[in-house]
């Protein structure tokens, strides 16, 4: 199971609370004890569960989660200024400014990242090195070193997506060397990935333009990992969402 817990302002509170039940998650009061939450088989079996802290209730569930050593995903919204708040001993995983709707929408990506899952996920999606790396990737493939099909006038114009493109791509020795080192490695990975809590990972595949090599290479790793079945495989259409987070 993945327990969230959410330290907000007050004034935050009534709109996350929704949110985390939207997303699936069983919302905990913040006014009850803890202790149900704590501690062996009366732990373990719970579904995704969450819980809205604010500065001037339920700070007691992270203080205990802390001295029980329970893992746990922390979001911090706002900036939390009332005088008894004591907020958590450690860093937050995220941090959010408000719950503007960029705001909201990246939380509930948030929410569905952490959720837990018996296979992981693996969202791929492509990007151009001209425009900068992707923010949100867990692993970045760069396949710049391959010959771009942009090159060859009749293919100039086709998208990665197409199969002559993808073939073409896939003819180069350097492409199959790619994936057969790439792809055993990764996948061997996942079952530490989820030893850790991660049931959502993010592969970014990039190219100079991001519309040739990146793409047909996406697909190709896509249709590889979900063949194996140790995990399903998406291409996005589109990056992740990815808000700016503040240094500590």
């Amino acid at each position: 199971m993945a327990l969230v817990v959410l330290a907000c302002e007050e004034r935050f509170r009534e709109a996350l609370e929704p949110l985390v039940e939207e997303a699936g998650y069983l919302l905990l009061d913040p006014a009850a004890g803890s202790t149900a939450v704590l501690g062996g088989a009366d732990y373990l079996p719970r579904p995704d569960t969450a819980v809205v802290v604010s500065e001037v209730s339920g700070q007691s569930w992270v203080h205990a989660f802390d001295s029980s050593d329970v893992r746990y995903w922390l979001v911090n919204v706002g900036t939390p200024t009332h005088p008894g708040y004591r907020p958590p001993a450690r860093q937050p995983h995220r941090r959010l400014l408000g719950v503007g709707p960029n705001d909201r929408a990246y939380l509930a990506q948030l929410l569905d990242d952490w959720r837990d899952r018996e296979v992981v996920r693996v969202d791929c999606f492509t990007f151009g090195y001209r425009d900068g790396m992707p923010a949100e990737a867990d692993w970045v493939v760069d396949t710049r070193f391959l010959d771009s099909p942009y090159w060859v006038p009749e293919m100039r114009d086709l998208p990665g997506s197409d199969p002559r493109v993808r073939a073409r791509l896939m003819a180069q020795p350097g492409a199959l060397e790619l994936i057969d080192s790439f792809l055993p490695m990764f996948l061997n990975l996942l079952p530490l990935y989820r030893a850790q809590r991660r049931s959502v990972l993010r592969l970014a595949v990039g190219c100079t333009g991001g519309k040739h090599r990146s793409v047909a290479m996406a697909s190709e790793i896509v249709d590889r990992i979900n063949k194996t079945g140790l995990a399903t495989a998406t291409k996005l259409e589109r990056p992740p969402l990815h808000v700016p987070q503040l240094p500590d």
